[in-house]
């Protein structure tokens, strides 16, 4: 009776929520630290998606006309992540199972994050604000916000931002040693493809450490 009466309350629950659970967000990404007429902001992404599918998101850029493309596919139910890299005709990947997860996470900057009663509506979504302050005085802290109304469960689960429960609206990271702010401009609910989901089997698997590198070399060449 028991498992019967725990059936029909995940049964409930779905049929009455009415979250979106698959679907795409489209971020607009701006640089804090680089002025407009920064011939370096000309050659990085204006735009990012994040395609999102029970307990899998991908999340891409390109720049530079497509010379450069970026893809992280996250499958949180297998503990996997793969992180897609293409410039020009030079297409490699590194995967990470969860002890590497881990590893690259104790590898951020310490941070506290600090929930607050402040709210906003960001792409139509209600959001909830909160600070991230560094243990490094010189990291600036950042402004964050989320969302509870789309359907995912821990969707940070392989980021810096773990501990917040919630999609992000509004956030930012540093990527190849550059800030970038992304922000929402909208949500779609739709079907997102397979294919978006699933790693790119012609690429070549390399490690981390060669993909430091490699990364390290596309910051000099961006650095104008």
């Amino acid at each position: 009776m028991s498992l019967l009466i725990v059936a029909c309350n995940k049964i409930s629950n779905n049929v009455f929520d009415t979250r979106i659970s698959e679907g795409v967000i489209e971020y607009r990404v701006s640089f804090p630290e680089l002025s407009d007429e920064s011939i370096t902001a000309t050659l990085l992404p204006e735009t990012m998606t994040y395609s999102f599918k029970d307990d899998e998101f991908a999340s891409f850029f390109e720049a530079a006309g497509g010379v450069f493309k970026n893809k992280i596919i996250a499958d949180r139910k297998n503990k996997r992540v793969d992180h897609e890299l293409k410039v020009f005709r030079k297409q490699i990947k590194v995967l990470m199972n969860e002890t590497d997860v881990l590893q690259m996470l104790a590898d951020y900057p310490k941070m506290t994050i600090i929930k607050t009663s402040d709210t906003d509506s960001i792409a139509g979504f209600p959001c909830k604000k909160a600070l991230v302050v560094f243990e490094e005085i010189d990291i600036p802290e950042i402004e964050v916000y989320y969302t509870q109304e789309i359907n995912m469960d821990k969707p940070n689960w392989c980021t810096q931002y773990h501990e917040i429960d919630g999609v992000l609206m509004a956030y930012e990271i540093e990527e190849f040693g550059i800030r970038m702010r992304l922000e929402a401009t909208s949500v779609e609910s739709s079907q997102v493809a397979p294919d978006i989901l699933e790693p790119n089997t012609e690429y070549q698997t390399i490690s981390k450490e060669e993909m430091d590198v490699e990364l390290s070399q596309l910051v000099e060449t961006f650095e104008l």
